[in-house]
């Protein structure tokens, strides 16, 4: 039986951090590529390249170049590590099995972008998912899942950096199982699935002064959008534009 042949696409935090653990795991990569844009690049690169492993720097995912080495490479399985660009279809193709995703949300609910956002103000699960990838935005068929508690306590950031955590952890978990092709592909219901663009929460989460809001609705909002160093929720007065986060402690030692 003919070894699986890997490659992976490796971006940000998340993908320095898997790119460590691959090497602790001294998975045969046949090549790796990095991409444009990104502050953990050159720190991505020289940890491949240090191990000896073919890395192709600052390259478009759906080029024809990346195309060209899937195919000349026999390439069976693609990781996608925290990429940040959308794979189409004949990049996809060019690989024997598929690339593997990790989406920070619990497929099929929160596909697209800023799904600790929208778990938080529509209420739905939250969680992270490994999957199989295709034509359409996060719909290919689930690999494995986590998912992650929140409460009325949680904010955008706090779910942002448990996701992160979560499916760092939930790739390293299911390693064995992905390279041994231990795989359960299921396929995403429909009927529950949710999805946004990352436009969509630019005007969602502007509070608007003269609107009416179930207070329920006007925390999630804030607490949705609640980062320390990141813009959030904000509303607009006298032309100018204000920022607001919220905290949200349970009443306890506080009072006694």
């Amino acid at each position: 039986m003919r070894k699986m042949k890997i490659s992976a696409c490796v971006a940000n935090l998340v993908g320095r951090d898997l790119a460590l653990f691959l090497i602790e795991q001294k998975c045969d990569l046949d090549f790796v590529i990095t991409c444009d844009d990104d502050p953990y690049e050159e720190e991505i690169y020289n940890i491949f390249s240090s191990h000896g492993i073919l890395c192709y720097r600052k390259i478009d995912a759906n080029s024809d170049f990346f195309i060209k080495k899937l195919k000349s490479h026999n390439i069976d399985l693609v990781f996608l590590l925290w990429w940040p660009n959308i794979i189409k279809e004949k990049a996809i193709d060019a690989a024997n099995t598929g690339f593997i995703n990790l989406h920070p949300s619990l497929l099929p609910f929160n596909r697209g972008k800023h799904p600790y956002y929208w778990s938080i103000v529509d209420g739905t699960p939250a969680g992270v998912s490994l999957h199989f990838i295709n034509a359409e935005i996060d719909e290919g068929d689930i690999l494995f899942q986590r998912e992650i508690e929140t409460s009325i306590t949680t904010t955008g950031e706090s779910l942002y950096a448990e996701s992160l955590k979560c499916i760092t952890e939930l790739f390293m978990d299911s390693y064995e199982k992905i390279i041994s092709s231990d795989l359960e592909p299921k396929k995403q219901s429909s009927n529950s699935s949710t999805f946004h663009y990352g436009k969509n929460i630019i005007k969602h989460s502007e509070i608007d002064l003269n609107k009416n809001y179930k207070a329920i609705d006007l925390i999630n909002i804030i607490r949705a959008k609640s980062f320390n160093k990141r813009p959030s929720s904000h509303f607009m007065l006298d032309g100018k534009k204000y920022y607001i986060n919220i905290e949200i402690r349970e009443a306890g030692s506080l009072e006694s």
